[in-house]
């Protein structure tokens, strides 16, 4: 990004998600580990003019989708700048999403520093039935895994519009949540050095590799499958044990590391909405990542004790990152700080979108690039089922334990859904 951007004189203080992005992308300058790619299923035929001109209002509606940001003064600024209407590409029929990311890279037009946040790419179905998959591609800095549903039903409402010779709302205002005054800092610092005082790292490479090395990785994947019913086992579980499945799915993987490395203390990382109300319509990187120490994973109790730790941090969760890492980090080293896995979960309602000649629905947003030394993703589908990904830098010490750990994911989560009845029978 170009340090020399020039702000309006109209700008704001970067939040703490926007500084840890903006100073990410200078560490890994392109990494994808900071780009998010999106799709949108469109039901229907699509009119690329029709869309274009939605994703153009799109833009022009939200602040974030229009932001610069710029260093001055110690301190990094945001501010909004006139909207560009976002390209619109054409992809073969059928192309894939690991396709649509190579392309989308290769053409160099996402530019965060010149307020170029979004870059589209529609591929048509190659079946009998009209369709389309809508590649969104978009940086880090702006948008979050939230902001995606929130982009697909105002496409949807500003296609509806456009279609029916409707104008469009006024713009929404710049809203950001609110950093923590300077008494609640300290507090929430002292909080977070008792809680995570003296965790060790998760057991690995000893000497990295470091969030520059990570940005900088080819990802290995691995497919978690998970049986039909798992889901539904998964809630039945979460209401026995009185916890949501977010909990019941973060202790069958904290469990699975505990298997394959040994680990008895450790945190994982996972990504938390810091969407307030006021800001449910907004798009943004509006979240943080909670450390959750994780402590004798194999005990019976494990799921109930990570749900307390998981809640006691949500209560806190409003330290910025970068000061919950000065306030707690006492030891040097080169690997990430804090946690060095990884649990993201996406549970939200995937509603179909009326947008007039055609409907519009999100899919799972997948992991471009590596941030962490592992990764699982545990996306819940329609029908309560369930699909997962798990992710390490290729070459890494995760790498090759990937298929491993799939199977020790599955053998606790079977574990931890099955009744004392049915382990008695």
């Amino acid at each position: 990004m170009d340090l020399s951007t020039a702000l309006p004189a109209e700008r704001r203080a970067a939040t703490a998600t926007e500084r840890q992005f903006w100073f990410a992308e200078r560490i890994a300058p392109g990494s994808p580990a900071w780009r998010v790619l999106s799709t949108v299923r469109i039901e229907g035929a699509p009119d690329r003019e029709v869309l274009a001109t939605a994703a153009a209002r799109v833009v022009a509606r939200h602040p974030a989708l229009r932001s610069v940001f710029a260093p001055a003064d110690g301190e990094l600024w945001c501010a909004t700048v006139p909207p560009v209407a976002p390209p619109l590409l054409e992809l073969p029929p059928g192309t894939s999403f690991d396709a649509a990311a190579r392309e989308l890279a290769d053409s160099g037009l996402l530019d965060p520093a010149t307020g170029r946040h979004v870059v589209l790419a529609l591929a048509e179905d190659t079946g009998d039935v009209p369709g389309a998959t809508l590649y969104v591609l978009t940086h880090h800095l702006v948008y979050d895994g939230l902001s995606h549903e929130v982009f697909t039903a105002d496409l949807a409402q500003a296609h509806a519009r456009v279609v029916a010779g409707e104008p469009e709302p006024a713009p929404l205002a710049d809203r950001v949540p609110q950093p923590p005054d300077a008494a609640r800092r300290a507090e929430l610092s002292a909080h977070w050095r008792t809680v995570l005082a003296g965790v060790p790292d998760l057991p690995g490479d000893s000497d990295g590799p470091t969030q520059r090395e990570l940005a900088r990785s080819e990802p290995h994947a691995h497919v978690v499958r998970f049986p039909g019913q798992a889901g539904v086992a998964v809630r039945e579980a979460a209401r026995r044990l009185a916890c949501p499945p977010f909990a019941v799915l973060l202790t069958a993987y904290a469990q699975a590391l505990y298997d394959l490395c040994g680990a008895e203390d450790f945190c994982i990382g996972t990504p938390v909405s810091t969407r307030a109300p006021d800001l449910a319509d907004a798009i943004g990187c509006l979240l943080t990542t909670l450390p959750v120490r994780i402590r004798m994973p194999a005990e019976a109790d494990a799921c109930e004790r990570t749900w307390t730790t998981f809640t006691d941090g949500l209560f806190h969760m409003d330290l910025p990152q970068d000061d919950l890492i000065r306030a707690v980090r006492t030891r040097p080293g080169r690997r990430m700080p804090l946690y060095q896995a990884l649990f993201a979960y996406e549970s939200w309602p995937r509603p179909v979108h009326d947008a007039g000649t055609v409907r519009m629905r999100t899919e799972p947003v997948t992991p471009l690039g590596i941030q962490a030394e592992v990764l699982l993703q545990v996306n819940e589908l329609p029908g309560h089922r369930l699909d997962g990904m798990l992710q390490a830098p290729a070459g890494g010490y995760w790498a090759g334990r990937l298929a491993q750990l799939s199977e020790a994911v599955g053998r606790r989560l079977a574990l931890l859904t099955t009744t004392t009845e049915e382990i008695a029978r």
